[in-house]
This record gives structure tokens, sequence and C-alpha cells, in this order.
């Protein structure tokens, strides 16, 4: 009776250990990065400058582009930027969450007629919720947004021709400012895209 138990006993130990060791990743996750965000904007160059995807934590979600090229459709992502000329992105200084990490920085510009700057950023989820308490004092007007379950804030006062938004969630912040483009569409895929 004693052998049988022994028996039964080990056999379980198999089983779980086989089960645990299913629930380690084949690759880790690539490790955060911090990117250094200065005052002034920097000089242009021929394409967007695509920044390390921050890894995913417990805090933010898995699905954040890892380029310019990954924003959205593609054909929603024409429609938006397709005309507009790819530009340096890193450099701008814009509202963000306390110890935010830039996870990816784009920037498209026709001349003086028309521009697009996307940053989207990572931190703790509660300095994310800090950030869009804070953005009211800036002028922004926040509510939740139906079709993602995210912050979406808008900047109040602004023309017709200009708007600054930011969409928030699970330590993640998109911020979207544009001039003589309607963006509306292409954030609303990125933020699903993003948030699920």
């Amino acid at each position: 009776m004693r052998r049988a138990s022994i028996a039964i006993t080990g056999a379980l130990l198999v089983g779980v250990v086989a089960t645990l060791t299913g629930c380690v990743p084949d690759d880790p996750a690539p490790a955060l990065t911090t990117s250094v965000v200065s005052p002034s904007a920097a000089p242009p160059s021929a394409s967007p400058a695509p920044s390390e995807s921050a890894a995913p934590t417990a805090e933010t979600p898995a699905a954040l582009p890892a380029s310019c090229d990954d924003l959205g459709t593609a054909a929603t992502r024409e429609q938006t930027v397709g005309a507009l000329t790819a530009q340096h992105a890193d450099g701008f200084v814009r509202p963000a969450p306390a110890n935010a990490t830039t996870a990816l920085s784009c920037n498209w510009i026709q001349e003086e007629a028309a521009a697009v700057l996307l940053i989207v950023s990572t931190a703790a989820d509660a300095d994310v919720t800090a950030g869009v308490a804070g953005l009211a004092a800036q002028g922004y007007e926040c509510q939740a947004a139906e079709d993602f379950g995210a912050q979406y804030c808008v900047k109040s006062g602004g023309s017709a021709e200009t708007e600054d938004v930011v969409v928030a969630r699970d330590g993640v912040w998109i911020y979207l400012e544009t001039v003589n483009i309607n963006a509306r569409a292409w954030l609303s895929e990125i933020s699903s895209q993003v948030f699920g």
C-alpha cells in the first residue's frame, strides 16, 4: 500500500512540474529602455525614428507598436499621413505622465500646411491616472472612450485646424497633435490596437 502511495505522489509531482514548465515563455521579454527627451526639436531626417517598444509588464499591454509603420491599418495610415513627409521625431516635449518612458515617437509634416505628431509613452498606471487628472488644468476635457475603454482627452479652445488629444489607459499614454489633418479615425484604430 505504501509503494502505491509513493508512486501516486511521484506521478502527481511530475505532472505539476510539467504544467508549471509550460508557463515559462520561450523568449524572455526585452528590457525597458529609457529615452531622454530634450526641450528642443531635433533636425529633420528622411524617416520617422522608431523607438524600441517597452517590455510588457503587469501594467502595460503587449500590443505596443514597434514602428511608426505599424500604427493602425495600412489603408487608414496612408489616408492620414500618406501625403506628408516623415521627419525625425525625437526631442518633442508634450504632456506626459510623471516618470514616462517614450516607446514610440512619430512625426510627419507637409511644409507649413499640415503636420501629425504621435508619441506613445508608458508609465506606472498610478502616474498615468494622475497625469490624466492633471490635464484639466492644461485646458483638456476628458471622458471615457466607449470603444476602447480608455480616457479620451481633447484640448479645448483649439482651432478647427489644430487638435491635441491624449488617450490613456493601463500604463500607456498616447499623445496626438494634428495641424490641418483629421486623424481621429486613425487614432481610434491605434487605440484599439494598443488597448485591445
